[in-house]
């Protein structure tokens, strides 16, 4: 009776300890922010409760600091980490998007009839020199003239509507831009301004059938200053108007803005193309519109891959090509034509299949240009860690901005032992700033480094503090106390 009694209470005793042990594991080391950042928050006049952040080595059974971790912010550009990502996962480092030539004309004596369909498939970087290398392929095969109606196909895609200035009230910025399914030079249209001697003219390196330049620039002794005024006319006519002065020592003044649709771009630019480069005839109109079940393939043109873009997305930050990869998943998720709202279930579907339950993940866009876009950055650094584990590390790494060396981190940390060893994702919107990534530590170890901030002085006065708090994390405190402590 005496030994049942002891076994009991031994059974009862581990009943207590085991969960309270497993409670103790998962406590982070430094359940606060560090001493010295608090100090940094409340000089720059900021309250640590709108900072959250999530710091665990790679390896380690529980994190390194935990502030807020699990209140759902406002991301901004940090969520496209998320959709990178998912997107390596649900279409693969090697996929590469088509644009389909095809016909049900005919092709005689080099000539090539009827209506001609070109249809995209969601490729973020079909510019000007993947469709002069297309059309290339068509000479290659004997094509001089094309005499009939382009039509160009959007359908793979779909959605609402959305208005481009909805977001801040700047519908012509190039940020601003909207996914399409046959997208076109990232929707960009640049444009110049000078003077040479008394003469100021206006032109364009990317032409729309739509678009119409007015030259209101005067004459000045000093000054050059130019604006932009955007009118919408009758159907989808579109008029810039530039104004202001230009002087005699005023250099060229450019401008990018998204201010057409792909269809009247590409097919200014097919006009020109064929007819200046290819030395061919062209006789055509255009229209939008789906391609026919008995339309037959003349060519296919491929993208880069997924592999080869995601640097210009992650690192460079690029808003309009994250859209893209987002509709892109949800179409090979769920079939065409891809939407916003597919995309958000296949990625919250895939996160779920990876064991990443993100009940707080709000996605609007994929971009993390949203007012509406939420994750915890206790998740995203769990996303992180299952990404250092997962056979697209790489390729993840290598599209992230590398501290003091490129992309949005070029200017940051530059001066620090970080520089050329932290790996990062950065956002900024207004009363939000972000950073997330890896950081190859001192001792030795790769901590994975997730903060969000959303605070009105945030974006003004926020990135001091986050790399002096990547620093901290580098370095650890007094030396290698950090690395000892586990």
């Amino acid at each position: 009776m005496k030994i049942r009694a002891i076994l009991k209470s031994l059974c009862l005793a581990l009943v207590i300890i085991i969960p309270t042990n497993q409670a103790i594991a998962a406590q982070p080391i430094y359940p606060n922010l560090p001493h010295e950042i608090q100090q940094l928050l409340r000089s720059k006049g900021m309250s640590p409760w709108g900072m959250s952040a999530y710091v665990q080595a790679i390896g380690s059974p529980r994190p390194l600091i935990s502030h807020n971790a699990q209140i759902a912010r406002n991301p901004a550009s940090v969520m496209k980490l998320l959709t990178a990502y998912v997107a390596l996962g649900v279409l693969g480092a090697d996929y590469r998007w088509p644009i389909e030539i095809s016909t049900n004309g005919h092709i005689q004596g080099g000539v090539l009839s009827g209506n001609v369909y070109i249809k995209g498939y969601g490729a973020p970087d079909f510019d000007t020199a993947g469709l002069r290398e297309m059309l290339r392929q068509l000479r290659h095969k004997g094509i001089h003239t094309i005499q009939g109606r382009l039509i160009f196909d959007d359908t793979y895609f779909n959605g609402p509507k959305i208005d481009p200035g909805a977001f801040d009230g700047k519908p012509y910025s190039s940020y601003n831009a909207q996914p399409d399914a046959l997208m076109f030079n990232e929707r960009r249209s640049t444009f110049s301004a000078r003077r040479k001697g008394n003469k100021i003219t206006v032109s364009t390196t990317t032409p729309a059938h739509n678009l119409r330049l007015v030259n209101r620039i005067k004459h000045a002794k000093r000054s050059c200053k130019v604006r932009t005024s955007v009118k919408r006319g009758y159907g989808d006519k579109v008029t810039i108007t530039f104004s202001g002065y230009l002087a005699r020592r005023c250099r060229p003044r450019g401008f990018t803005m998204a201010v057409t649709d792909p269809a009247n771009t590409m097919y200014a630019a097919i006009q020109k193309i064929w007819r200046q480069e290819m030395k061919g005839n062209i006789n055509t109109q255009f229209m939008v519109g789906a391609t026919p079940p008995d339309a037959r393939p003349v060519h296919v043109h491929y993208s880069k891959s997924l592999a080869e873009m995601l640097p210009i997305v992650v690192k460079d930050s690029n808003n309009v090509m994250a859209r893209q990869l987002m509709r892109s998943i949800g179409a090979k998720r769920f079939g065409a034509p891809g939407t916003p709202k597919k995309g958000a279930e296949a990625i919250d579907d895939y996160l779920r299949r990876q064991g990443l339950d993100f009940p707080e993940l709000r996605i609007e866009n994929g971009s993390g240009l949203s007012r509406y876009a939420r994750i915890s950055t206790e998740n995203i650094s769990h996303l992180l860690t299952k990404a250092f584990h997962s056979p697209q590390r790489h390729v993840l790494m290598q599209s992230m901005a590398i501290a003091g060396v490129d992309g949005t981190m070029k200017s940051r940390l530059r001066k620090s032992a970080v520089r050329g060893r932290g790996f990062f994702k950065t956002g900024s919107l207004r009363d939000v700033r972000g950073i997330a990534g890896y950081v190859n530590a001192a001792d030795g170890r790769t901590y994975v480094v997730s903060i969000l901030h959303n605070d009105p002085r945030a974006r003004s006065r926020g990135r001091k503090i986050h790399d002096d708090f990547i620093e901290w994390v580098f370095w650890g405190k007094n030396g290698q106390q950090i690395a000892r402590s586990y």
